[in-house]
């Protein structure tokens, strides 16, 4: 399933957009059981939530569920939304470590309860206040189910993440750029490989908005990009698969390693630079990932 380059928000209670995403091709889908839900509704949108865990399922796109916070009806959250199908939860306001972790034991419960396999359920926690901001690595180290946080890569609308750091986000994104590499260095440093960038902040239909945001979320280190429309998901998909210029880039660089290490050498200039070992996980990154996608020439 990893790496996604896409994760579509959908309120949880939208059962009719739920049966329809598959035409959107999201890698994922993250049913929202907490901004996106009326309070007065949020009791009943566990079944839905549920329910569209198999919808997706049947469709054969992962299904993950951003719950409410862990004293706000998170624990009911769970119990609720655990079966066949359930990829992961999204918690947000992560705050300590004692959250994950108990979260962490909540899943191990319900996992044996609903038949699943033991850590089959991932964590993707969410920091959005100043003290989870500031001990994100240690919420991404703090269960083996963490496989990344989720940062925020945001235009000109003052959310959480802004608020709890006091900034004022612009496109231009100067004042972002330090939180981002933190999400993305902490989690990878926690062993969560996987760090998401939620793209917000933008007018819907500003699609060049969403793509500038989508690139520069890339170019920090985000391995996929969690979105609020399913327009965007077309830009998130083309933004994180490797171009046709990139995978016959890499190829030929593989390969010239190769005849490298057949000469005996263990660096070459490849089309007038040097690479050496440290280039290949990269190159052999993207020319997994475009054989995952059937992007290989044949």
């Amino acid at each position: 399933m990893w790496p996604l380059r896409s994760m579509l928000f959908i309120p949880a209670h939208k059962l009719d957009w739920v049966r329809n995403v598959g035409r959107f091709q999201p890698d994922s889908v993250v049913l929202d059981l907490e901004d996106a839900v009326p309070p007065e509704l949020k009791k009943d949108a566990r079944a839905m939530a549920r329910e569209g865990i198999g919808l997706l399922k049947a469709q054969g796109i992962p299904a993950f569920v951003r719950t409410n916070a862990l004293d706000q009806g998170g624990v009911e959250d769970v119990k609720a939304i655990v079966t066949d199908g359930f990829a992961g939860v999204m918690l947000p306001k992560a705050r300590t470590v004692d959250e994950i972790r108990e979260f962490d034991a909540l899943l191990t419960y319900e996992e044996g309860r609903a038949g699943l396999p033991f850590r089959s359920v991932s964590i993707l926690p969410l920091p959005e206040t100043a003290e989870g901001l500031w001990s994100a690595r240690d919420l991404a180290a703090a269960s083996k189910r963490v496989k990344g946080l989720i940062g925020v890569v945001g235009g000109p609308v003052v959310g959480d993440v802004a608020r709890a750091m006091g900034f004022l986000p612009t496109m231009e994104g100067l004042e972002q750029l330090y939180l981002a590499s933190k999400m993305v260095l902490d989690s990878r440093a926690a062993g969560a490989p996987y760090p998401m960038a939620s793209i917000i902040g933008t007018a819907l239909d500003d699609l060049d908005a969403v793509r500038t945001l989508t690139k520069r979320a890339r170019s920090l280190g985000f391995s996929g990009a969690v979105l609020i429309h399913p327009s965007h998901v077309r830009i998130a998909n083309e933004t994180y698969t490797p171009t046709p210029e990139e995978i016959e880039y890499y190829a030929g660089l593989i390969e010239a390693m190769r005849e490298a290490e057949r000469r005996g050498d263990g660096a070459v200039n490849y089309r007038g630079k040097m690479v050496d070992y440290a280039m290949l996980p990269l190159a052999e990154e993207v020319i997994r990932e475009a054989k995952r996608r059937n992007l290989l020439p044949r």
